[in-house]
């Protein structure tokens, strides 16, 4: 208790310390050069990430090159990034890649400029066509509005200088006498600037303004203009209105420029953004930033904001470093912390350690020795008990050989007459088939016995071997020919391939043939229909012993229902049979062992592999050559014993003769009772429907899963169930049927081997009706399921004359429920206009079929019928105690007009309400 104290304790600290929320990683490709725009950028969304520690960003410089951009795009995403913000450099090249992001469910923030579709996230920039207009607005009023303009453009291939562009001219447009007289696309060169710029001043000689679309082409613009032309008067307006030392604020303060025109980084706000995207917050998807003229009239009051503004900022930036200075500190102090609380724990966790050993040690020797001289004492006895096992075993087998050469005897005297009989040309057909059942089943018994023989030599050690050389290719081919009419019989497909020619093996055919007969016999039987059977040679090496050696190799394999890992490692030991939960067919328990026996013998192996629901494979490894045998064990004549065509015609015979027509009716004479027979041996279930054919309809299930499905599609006046069988058994089958109203009513005769009076007892307290142990003769089973039916048509005739008055006794608990759970019912809605079959049916909780067949089955009654029965003689029971009127009784009892109830009354009593009434008071 202890240790799981201080374990638990620590492993809570640690937890404790290392918790962490969720972090996110931002990718963020910058189109264009470290500008003193674009570094504000970029400083604004470090300084807002303070406030977000669970943020981070990667800044990726394209420096105007979409092909580096996109590259650069590539390379954010394989880092795992969570929200991508972008700048496109142009529009066409890098809209592919963004729509691509957008599409693989990551957000993308474009910021600054656009592209020409709606796959992105958000957009944050200022309106860069309010710009233009502001512009030409500004210009105008300079100008009182008349005038020409000339205008300095930006990549026309980047949104917003084409918004910007297209703002400024619009604006323009509503002054006739304010004109755009001179384009320059600079696409931020410098030498275009000053080849154009002089060009248009000589073409148009009387421009007034210049509106360049940043304010260093503004700049670059004044310093060409100096040189050219008398500047002094000319309006210039640029864009951005940074308020560095060479920004767009500083131009207007010493009059290199007219004005400027804000435009905000948006920085801070998509940082902002990108927080509530990724914690699921409301956002918007246009995010316009807003902006203003700044000129010689407020240049001042900007400068002395932007002033404040900056040392708010380093504050900003001195409590960043020291608060990373703390957390330096804050995490170093925590790991001390945390090591020397683990070194404490560790210290007081050894020494209740050490402490708990000593004590436990003196305890243990203590046991120690009071457990050796036990040990000492049970070594003694298991020794002796061990010897008397073996001499009862010993006992046993010795018993089990000497009765069966007993049985030998019988059994061949009992064949032969037989086969004579069954060849009699006098002999009828239903004896012919008696005998042919009798002559199959000796032929098995003989088969038994045998193996059981070949065995007790095996454990004797005396079972002799006599190899010859052998075309094992052949061989296998013939065995695969004998089994193909039984595996037809089960729609079984039965295949055999081999990647040589032939391959000569040295072995005993008689033997071989017992064990290809068990492995195929075992593969048959838990083979279901239309599975496979493959048999596969080839030759390989294997190790036998500490030697590896050339050696055929043969593959029995099955699809079949396979055999659990708990049950695989023992299916070899004598007398072992899997437990019945997972396997309910018949078996001695003697053939697999038999096989590794004779395999063994040959200086073989076998091995194998299974899964339930998949499937079992044998592989047997024979050596090649014959120095492996004694000189006593090889047979140079290559005698053939040929035992494999009697046990084939064996098995053949069962199969084919034994079959039957899997109708569900074999008889279609309605009059007669409906028998479910459930049985899984074949020839015991023919047996029995060959007696009972001629006086009932028989409907057959190999198993109780199978027979409740037929359960649903007839109605059935008895059952006869097995106990033991595959899939689902007659315990559980009785017990299913005994607890459902809609078949309680059946009654359930079993049939088992077992007799002792436990067993008994199990079958009758799942609900069984009759309990018969076999052997039975049919007489007998006739005479119980006579009984049975007439008791049942009985409590029918009963129930058809008295209805709610007769007695309950030979109902069971469920029957007596549901039958006055009906008459409650009735009774209860005798004034109901509604009440009916369907709406007894939905209280009941039973569907209309199933309600009239139950009823039909207990009272021979339609269930409308049974209703106005109950009517009927509630009516009687009105007019006779109550005094009440045939009109007043009727009315109580739920029929419409005493007219009807007299005509219902007298289809059931053979006289009219009146003449009952009047015959009542006379007596």
């Amino acid at each position: 208790m202890l240790f799981r104290f201080w374990l638990s304790f620590f492993i809570l600290l640690i937890s404790t310390f290392s918790f962490a929320s969720k972090k996110y990683t931002i990718g963020f490709s910058q189109c264009g050069q470290r500008d003193n725009w674009r570094l504000k950028m970029e400083a604004e969304m470090e300084r807002e990430l303070l406030y977000h520690p669970d943020l981070s960003i990667i800044i990726k410089q394209a420096l105007d090159d979409s092909k580096t951009q996109l590259e650069q795009i590539d390379e954010l995403l394989n880092q795992d990034i969570d929200l991508l913000i972008v700048s496109p450099n142009e529009i066409n090249p890098v809209q592919k890649a963004i729509e691509k992001v957008y599409k693989k469910g990551i957000p993308v923030i474009l910021i600054d400029r656009r592209i020409d579709s709606d796959y992105y996230t958000a957009y944050i920039g200022g309106d860069n066509y309010e710009i233009g207009r502001f512009a030409a607005e500004y210009i105008g009023g300079k100008l009182d509005y008349k005038g020409n303009v000339l205008e300095i453009q930006g990549a026309m291939t980047m949104s917003a200088a084409v918004e910007r562009s297209n703002g400024f001219n619009d604006a323009l447009a509503n002054y006739s006498k304010l004109k755009n007289v001179y384009k320059i696309h600079s696409f931020w060169n410098e030498n275009i600037l000053a080849d154009s710029l002089p060009s248009g001043f000589n073409q148009h000689p009387d421009i007034k303004a210049i509106f360049a679309f940043n304010d260093d082409l503004a700049s670059d613009a004044v310093d060409v203009l100096k040189k050219h032309t008398n500047y002094s008067d000319l309006v210039v307006v640029g864009v951005d209105g940074l308020a560095t030392p060479k920004g767009g604020i500083s131009m207007v303060e010493n009059g290199t420029i007219t004005a400027t025109i804000i435009y905000p980084t948006g920085g801070k706000e998509a940082i902002q953004i990108a927080s509530k995207i990724l914690h699921n917050k409301p956002f918007n998807k246009n995010n316009l930033l807003p902006t203003v003229v700044i000129d010689k009239t407020n240049v001042k009051t900007t400068r002395l904001q932007y002033n404040h503004i900056e040392t708010l900022q380093q504050d900003i930036d001195r409590s960043k470093n020291m608060l990373e200075k703390l957390e330096e500190q804050y995490q170093s102090q925590k790991t001390l912390l945390l090591i020397a609380v683990s070194l404490l724990l560790i210290v007081i966790l050894l020494t209740a350690l050490v402490f708990r050993a000593f004590r436990h040690k003196n305890i243990a020797n203590l046991n120690l020795e009071r457990q050796k001289e036990a040990i000492s004492k049970q070594n003694i006895e298991l020794k002796r008990v061990s010897e008397q096992l073996d001499e009862a075993t010993k006992a046993k087998l010795k018993f089990f050989t000497n009765i069966s050469h007993e049985f030998r005897t019988p059994l061949t005297l009992l064949l032969g007459p037989v086969f004579d009989m069954e060849n009699d040309a006098d002999l009828n057909e239903k004896n012919k088939w008696r005998l042919n059942l009798i002559h199959k089943n000796a032929k098995r018994l003989l088969k038994l016995i045998n193996q059981l023989m070949d065995f007790r030599k095996i454990e004797m050690e005396k079972m002799g071997l006599l190899a010859s050389e052998y075309d094992l290719v052949e061989f296998l081919q013939s065995i695969k020919n004998d089994f193909i009419s039984l595996a037809s019989n089960k729609n079984i497909n039965l295949s055999f391939n081999t990647n040589v020619e032939n391959i000569p093996v040295w072995f005993d055919k008689g033997h071989m043939d017992k064990v290809f007969f068990n492995l195929l016999s075992n593969a048959l039987k838990f083979t279901d229909q239309e599975g496979t059977i493959k048999i596969h040679l080839s030759q390989v090496t294997y190790t036998f012993g500490d030697k590896e050696k050339e050696c055929a190799k043969i593959i029995v394999e099955d699809n079949g229902r396979g055999i659990s890992k708990e049950h695989l490692n023992r299916i070899f030991d004598r007398f072992y049979q899997i437990e019945q939960s997972e396997n309910r067919l018949e078996g001695t328990g003697i053939g697999l062992s038999l096989t590794k026996g004779l395999i063994e013998i040959h200086k073989g192996a076998i091995e194998v592999w299974s899964e339930k629901g998949k499937g079992t494979r044998f592989s047997i490894f024979l050596q090649l050559g014959n120095e492996h045998f004694e000189p006593d064990e090889i047979n140079q004549s290559q005698t053939e014993k040929g035992l494999m065509d009697d046990l084939i015609k064996t098995e053949t015979d069962l199969a084919i003769n034994g079959s039957y027509s899997e109708k569900k009716v074999v008889n279609e004479n309605i009059n007669k009772p409906v028998l479910l027979l459930v049985e899984d041996n074949e020839e015991l279930r023919n047996y029995i429907k060959q007696s009972l054919i001629q006086n009932y309809i028989i409907v057959e299930a190999g198993n109780g899963k199978d027979a409740l499905d037929l359960i649903d599609e007839n109605e059935l006046d008895l059952i006869i169930t097995d106990v033991m069988m595959p899939e689902m058994d007659g315990l559980e089958f009785t017990q299913i049927i005994k607890s459902k109203i809609e078949t309680c009513h059946i009654p359930v005769i079993m049939l088992t081997a077992k007799s002792s009076e436990e067993q008994v007892i199990e079958g009758i307290e799942q609900g069984a009706d009759d309990y018969i142990t076999k052997p039975f003769s049919a007489n007998y089973l006739y005479a119980k399921i006579h009984q049975l039916i007439e008791n049942k048509n009985n409590i029918r005739k009963y129930f058809k004359e008295l209805g709610a008055n007769m007695p309950r006794k030979g109902l069971s608990k469920l029957d007596n429920r549901f039958i006055k759970n009906i008459d409650s019912l009735i009774l209860e809605n005798l004034n109901n206009e509604q009440f009916g079959v369907e709406f007894l049916g939905e209280k009941i909780g039973m569907s209309r079929v199933q309600l009239y067949r139950k009823i039909k089955q207990m009272t021979e009654l339609s269930p409308n019928d049974y209703i106005k029965s109950i009517r009927l003689k509630k009516a009687i029971k009105l007019m006779t105690e109550e005094n009440l009127t045939i009109s007043e009784a009727s009315f109580k009892t739920g029929f419409s007009t005493p007219s009807y109830f007299s005509k219902c009354f007298k289809d059931i009593y053979k006289q009219t309400p009146r003449e009952y009434l009047n015959e009542i008071n006379q007596k």
